[in-house]
């Protein structure tokens, strides 16, 4: 007579999320064969061991194990079978619902405190990407930039907060995850925005967008929103000042760090000339909005942050030395000096954004490398 094992248990990534953000002591099982990026946080423990050596022998790892462990893979289907083998053995194993894939799906909300009045902003995390997303709303209208390909959590959040989405902007073509504007857009029946230099990148569903130039004025439940070119992480990067007082800067600036000048002209002269106007633009497009300005960046480090990842210019320009170099040559030679490899399927990424490829979710890997540090 044959026995059948129990489907082990399943924990889904907000879960996870949550019990990280609590404090709460968490060990992973990583059994994927190449585990360069990973879950990270405080209370994580993580342990590398691929899943044929667990599955050759699950009773020499079992007894290595010290309490329950959640186990972890690409899709969540290899986990599945790792923890039930685990478990036949004694330990206490769990599965992270979806794998990676699951958790860089993984979207927060956070509130972000601006001051504005009557202006609502939502600060969405992606913690297995680094990437920052928002939602604005004021009166019964919001407008949404960068958002994450995950309709759903945006028209939700906008119920939420008993707003309509009418507007979505994506401040740039991005290389480093996909980007969901369209789709939000078709979904909320909202206008979708790009910057006007981005279409010249080959963009081929222009004629469902409305171009975003330097200087156009936004208007949202009486709030004004402006438009401001921020060149040199790409030709096409464009910010939203919100309230004259907060900057959605998009990939130009980051609470502690620049943003890398090469994705668009990787060669070096090109990097170079990328690099120095990129310098212009911080200097005489960012940075003269005064240091009380609440820069909002589109990314961060992939990781939980309890908080909203924000800071004043003032700060931003005393965390990130770079911002003290007053030559456009030298401020290059220094970004240039040492720069992480480019994002994966960087190249691939930028096609689908543009609409040149079918929609792959499996273009999406790592954490993001937008930034030079």
């Amino acid at each position: 007579m044959s026995t059948t094992t129990a489907s082990p248990a399943q924990i889904s990534p907000a879960s996870l999320a949550e019990r990280i953000l609590a404090g709460a002591p968490v060990t992973l099982l990583d059994v994927r064969e190449d585990a360069s990026w990973s879950i990270e946080g405080p209370t994580v423990t993580s342990r590398h061991v691929p899943a044929p050596a667990v599955l050759a022998d699950p009773e020499a790892l079992a007894q290595e194990l010290d309490g329950p462990v959640i186990t972890v893979c690409t899709k969540g289907i290899t986990a599945e079978r790792v923890a039930q083998a685990l478990a036949g053995a004694g330990a206490d194993a769990t599965v992270l619902a979806g794998g990676m894939r699951g958790w860089i799906g993984l979207l927060r909300a956070v509130p972000v405190e601006v001051d504005v009045p009557g202006l609502e902003v939502r600060q969405i995390q992606r913690p297995g990407r680094g990437c920052l997303s928002y939602l604005v709303a004021a009166g019964d209208r919001a407008l949404v930039v960068d958002p994450a390909p995950d309709a759903d959590a945006y028209l939700a959040l906008a119920d939420d907060l008993g707003v309509r989405i009418t507007a979505v902007v994506d401040t740039h073509l991005h290389a480093d995850h996909l980007s969901g504007a369209r789709e939000l857009a078709r979904r909320a029946a909202a206008r979708l925005y790009l910057p006007a230099p981005a279409l010249d990148r080959g963009v081929t569903y222009a004629g469902e967008v409305l171009p975003l130039v330097d200087g156009d004025a936004l208007d949202l439940g009486g709030i004004p929103i402006r438009a401001i070119a921020l060149p040199g992480h790409t030709t096409d990067m464009t910010g939203v000042l919100v309230g004259g007082r907060v900057l959605i800067g998009g990939d130009s600036l980051f609470v502690d760090g620049i943003a890398r000048p090469d994705l668009q002209q990787g060669d070096p002269e090109g990097a170079r000339a990328m690099a120095r106007m990129l310098h212009r633009t911080l200097h005489e497009r960012v940075l003269s909005l005064g240091d009380d300005v609440v820069l909002l960046p589109g990314h961060t480090h992939p990781g939980l942050h309890g908080e909203a990842v924000a800071a004043t210019l003032g700060d931003v320009r005393r965390a990130v030395p770079e911002l003290a170099i007053d030559d456009p040559a030298a401020f290059a030679e220094e970004l240039l000096a040492d720069m992480p490899p480019r994002p994966a399927n960087y190249e691939s990424v930028i096609a689908v954004n543009a609409g040149q490829h079918p929609y792959d979710p499996d273009l999406e890997a790592g954490g993001n490398s937008c930034s030079t540090r």
